[in-house]
């Protein structure tokens, strides 16, 4: 079994999912919404059979909670202590291979990871639409939109970032390592404030989950920021917007309040904008070739050129 599987049998991982009060609340909300005394519902990569338990106490006729990680037997345990067992079947399967006794009307599932397509577990929820989902289902969340947005974020850049080595240690120079560990190629995740944001945030990937396809996921293109305020362009903020009904949308964004996944710190080489300037960006994002659940992105401006690796 894969690593990745492994990995998910840690409770402490969906203790930090669980208690992100804005995650839970709102696909708890988005469930209440949709599902109906008539509806079946698949929820993949069930992990501790929540959603599953949700959608059975929304009304559900009949649902699916399939995992194929060891966590799957903790679920089973819980949907029986609930005394949901009538209604919810527990399934360890791999999602690709899944192929349900009837389709589903709603097929729910949190597949999303940092700048929402770490992880890769979207083509496990894409394979089980397929084979699983009735014509003209609900998919939860319905579309979901990658943002990015320049930042100028002098003390994250200063003191957690390359320009840590702008300072002489014990009267050593060490100023090249600001190049080098910019050339390493590495984001992180953590809280932005909204202030840093020198542009606002535009789309860089938007699926309709409905429809979409892996290939929907790799993407390249250009887009043009106009600077708010004169500053330091010296990283790229990166987060996701999910919605999960018509009604009801996740925003992971700067200022939207906390959520587990944070934002996607880039940093980029520092450059000075001035108001009102447009920033052209060239990007292009896609599986990382030395680990496909991680993400690949290429930054492109006025020629200099900045490519991590998003885990």
């Amino acid at each position: 079994m894969e690593y990745y599987f492994f990995r998910y049998g840690d409770l402490e991982l969906h203790r930090r999912m669980v208690s992100d009060r804005r995650r839970t609340r709102a696909f708890a909300d988005a469930l209440f919404e949709v599902v109906s005394n008539e509806s079946s519902v698949l929820d993949v990569g069930t992990g501790t059979g929540i959603l599953a338990m949700l959608a059975a106490r929304a009304g559900a006729r009949r649902v699916y909670a399939v995992d194929f990680a060891d966590i799957v037997d903790v679920a089973r345990k819980l949907v029986a202590a609930n005394g949901l067992d009538d209604t919810i079947k527990v399934i360890r399967a791999p999602a690709e291979e899944l192929m349900l006794e009837e389709r589903v009307d709603i097929l729910v599932s949190e597949w999303l990871g940092n700048f929402a397509l770490v992880e890769s577990m979207l083509e496990d929820v894409l394979h089980a639409r397929e084979k699983n989902l009735k014509p003209g289902g609900r998919m939860i969340p319905a579309s979901v939109s990658l943002i990015l947005a320049p930042l100028d974020d002098a003390v994250t850049y200063a003191d957690d970032g390359p320009g840590f080595w702008r300072n002489p240690i014990h009267g050593l120079d060490l100023s090249q390592l600001e190049a080098w560990e910019l050339a390493q190629g590495k984001a992180w995740q953590r809280h932005v404030e909204p202030g840093s944001l020198l542009a606002q945030g535009q789309p860089i990937v938007s699926l309709e989950l409905a429809r979409a396809t892996m290939a929907d996921t790799s993407k390249e293109g250009r887009v043009t920021y106009v600077a708010r305020r004169d500053g330091v362009l010296n990283a790229f903020c990166g987060w996701f917007s999910a919605e999960l009904t018509e009604r009801i949308t996740l925003d992971t964004g700067p200022g939207q309040g906390p959520t587990h996944w944070a934002q996607t710190y880039v940093p980029f080489p520092p450059r000075v904008v001035r108001k009102g300037q447009p920033i052209e960006v060239q990007y292009a994002l896609g599986p990382d070739p030395r680990e496909r659940r991680n993400q690949r992105l290429m930054l492109r401006v006025d020629g200099v050129e900045q490519v991590c690796c998003v885990e």
